[in-house]
Formats: C-alpha cells, sequence, structure tokens
C-alpha cells in the first residue's frame, strides 16, 4: 500500500506530455519484443529496438542527433538480417520536425531522406521501402504541424502572462492615483477647517471657545504639516491645490464637453440624488469619465447612456453603447483595470463587457457605497 501511494504521488506529479514522450519512444522496443520467435530468432531486432528506444529518449533534446542514431540502428539491424521495420526512423521524424529548429531542422531532413535512399537500394524499391518513405513524410509533416501548436500554445501563454503584468502595472498606476487625490482631498478639507476656525478665533467674542477654535487651528496646521511630510510626494501637480476635486454633480459638465464626433450621450438620474463623501464622488465621476472616454476611443459616434441610480446605501452607475458595425481603430486600453481596482478599494464593484446575444452593446456597471455628505 505505501509502495502504491508512493507510485501514485510520483506520477500524479509527472506531465503529460512526458508520459506521452516515453510511451512513444518505447515503441520500437515493444514492437520488436512482439515480434520475436519462440526459437529466439529476432533477439537482433529486440537489441535494436532497445538501442533505438534509448535514442529516441533523448529526441527532443538532440533531434537530428537522434534521427541519425536511430536510421543507423535500423540499417545495421537490417544488415545483421533482422530486417527494415521502420518505425524508430519514422518516430524520430516526427520528433526532428517538432523539436529541431532553423538550420537543425535542414540537416534533419536531409538526414531523412538519406535514410529513406539507403532503404530503398538496400531493399531494391519493393513496396516496403515506399511505404517507409511515405512513413517518413507523414511523419515529418505531424511533427511540423506540432512544432507550430506548439509556437502558438506558448504565444498565447506569453500574452497572457504580458496582459497580467500589464493590469497589475495599471492597478499600481491606480492605487497611485488615489493617493495622491487622497492627498489632495485631505489638503483641500483641513485647510478650509483651519481657515474657518481661525477665523471664528478672531471674530468670537468668548475668550473659551476662541482659544478652543485656536487650538482647532493648529492641530489642523499640525496635522498638514504632516500630511505634507508623509504624502507631499503623492501631491497632485498643479497651481492650486485648494482647488476640490471633481464630484458627480460635474458630469453634466463633462457631457457638454463632448464634441460633436463623440458619443451622443443621454444622462439621466434616479433615487434620492444626494451628496456622498468626497472619494466616492471623485471615483464616480472617474467612472462616467473613463468609460465615456472608452466610448469615444473604441465605438465613436454612438448613442451612449449614463444612469445614475442613488439607492439607500448605493450608489450604481451604468454607462451603456451601442456596438458600432465596424469597432474603430485602437487598441484596447488598461483604463477600466485600474478603475476596478479604484473602486474595490472603496468597497464597490465594477463590471464591464459586451451584452446581449448576440452582443449588441457595451456595459459598464459600478456600486459604489454611500456613506454621508460631503
Amino acid at each position: 500500500m505505501v509502495l502504491k501511494a508512493w507510485l501514485t504521488d510520483r506520477l500524479g506529479q509527472v506531465p503529460v506530455g512526458q508520459v506521452h514522450h516515453w510511451v512513444t519512444a518505447a515503441i520500437p522496443l515493444l514492437f520488436s519484443w512482439l515480434t520475436v520467435q519462440s526459437d529466439g530468432s529476432g533477439l537482433v531486432g529486440v537489441g535494436s529496438g532497445l538501442a533505438q528506444t534509448l535514442a529516441l529518449l533523448g529526441a527532443r533534446r538532440a533531434p537530428v542527433l537522434a534521427l541519425f542514431l536511430v536510421g543507423t540502428i535500423d540499417l545495421g539491424a537490417a544488415y545483421l538480417g533482422s530486417g527494415v521495420a521502420g518505425l524508430g526512423p519514422v518516430l524520430a521524424m516526427y520528433y526532428a520536425a517538432a523539436w529541431a529548429a532553423g538550420r537543425q531542422r535542414v540537416a534533419a531532413a536531409g538526414v531523412g531522406f538519406a535514410y529513406a535512399v539507403a532503404v530503398a537500394i538496400a531493399a531494391g524499391w519493393p513496396p516496403a521501402a515506399v511505404i517507409v518513405g511515405l512513413g517518413l513524410g507523414a511523419f515529418w509533416i505531424s511533427g511540423l504541424f506540432e512544432a507550430s501548436q506548439r509556437a502558438r500554445i506558448s504565444e498565447l501563454h506569453e500574452l497572457v502572462e504580458e496582459r497580467a503584468v500589464t493590469e497589475e502595472r495599471a492597478a499600481e498606476r491606480e492605487r497611485a492615483l488615489l493617493a495622491r487625490e487622497l492627498h489632495d482631498i485631505l489638503n483641500h478639507s483641513v485647510t478650509r477647517m483651519v481657515l474657518d476656525a481661525e477665523a471664528g478665533a478672531e471674530t468670537m467674542a468668548d475668550r473659551e471657545a476662541s482659544a478652543t477654535l485656536r487650538r482647532v487651528a493648529d492641530t489642523g496646521r499640525d496635522s498638514l504639516a504632516e500630511l505634507r511630510r508623509l504624502l507631499g510626494v503623492l501631491r497632485t501637480p498643479g497651481p492650486d491645490e485648494l482647488r476640490p476635486p471633481p464630484h458627480l454633480g460635474q458630469v453634466d459638465e463633462l457631457v457638454a464637453r463632448i464634441p460633436a464626433s463623440g458619443p451622443r450621450v443621454r444622462l439621466e438620474r434616479r433615487g434620492d440624488v444626494r451628496p456622498a463623501d468626497t472619494s466616492i464622488e471623485l471615483a464616480g465621476y472617474r467612472v462616467v469619465q473613463e468609460s465615456l472616454t472608452n466610448v469615444a476611443k473604441h465605438a465613436g459616434a454612438v448613442p451612449t447612456s449614463v444612469l445614475l441610480t442613488y439607492l439607500p446605501n448605493a450608489l450604481e452607475i451604468e454607462v451603456t453603447n451601442e456596438l458600432p458595425a465596424a469597432p474603430a481603430s485602437g487598441s484596447p486600453g488598461t483604463g477600466l483595470v485600474g478603475l476596478r481596482e479604484r473602486v474595490e478599494l472603496l468597497g464597490g464593484t465594477l463590471h464591464a463587457g459586451p451584452r446581449g446575444r448576440p452582443a449588441s452593446e457595451f456595459a459598464v456597471y459600478a456600486t459604489l457605497p454611500l456613506r454621508g455628505g460631503r
């Protein structure tokens, strides 16, 4: 039982392709073993099959050498009276086409042709020689097909890895942008608080209340200094640090700025429209902004709807556009990846993709939590 469990565990770790390679390499040995006679004749063929199997085991690493060795062994066995089996050489031809490249593949084709000529001369051009030649050609083509498939799979793996890296970088950029905007939001809010406290302290007659407001102002200034020290490197560049960040109330202006050649946008608000936290307002604005940018870039002048639905505890944002008959030029960007990262960091969700069967429109759907006013 212990041995069985150990074997099961070990075999389960072996790739399927490796097992397939071992089984394929063992074919010459198995064939020669099955054809051995009861009187012991055919042992030369068994030795030849074993030698060819050993050579084929290294065919992936040295396909041309394996083809040369297998062909030579097969011809040597024929010279000793075993006859030409041809199984090993056609398998080696397959490996040469599948695993050799460039000049190695050309050399493999030359070795295979030389083997076919040698078989034809040794056999005097009987039908068996023709069959071996056809087998070499068929397995060569099969190997070329596998090589192209393997290259295609490798290319797809690289594309997937590149896409994952691109999305991760987009998420990192979005996190950095969110940190910069967080700095600007806090800087704006705390500065306004300090100014209000100082103004109140100057105008208030009650000395105790005035002193309290001055302490509030001092605490605010200390907080601003600490904020600038910690997050100053992330500050959004610009001459006006006190300018408030954009919010959902400015979506109308965003839509109005779309040129005539851009999407035809219809904006609608539903529910109890009310202000939310500054970070939620900013994230919602960015969702609409990036979605409309994608529509203009990838779909062009198509009908587009922007729906903002205010629920008791959540804000739903849905941007939908018709799919164009002919997609506009431009490669897909990673803006939606960054948006998803931003929305999820705030406790929301974002989904984007074609909708309908067959797909007739593209939709971006986001939900953001509502947690009080600005």
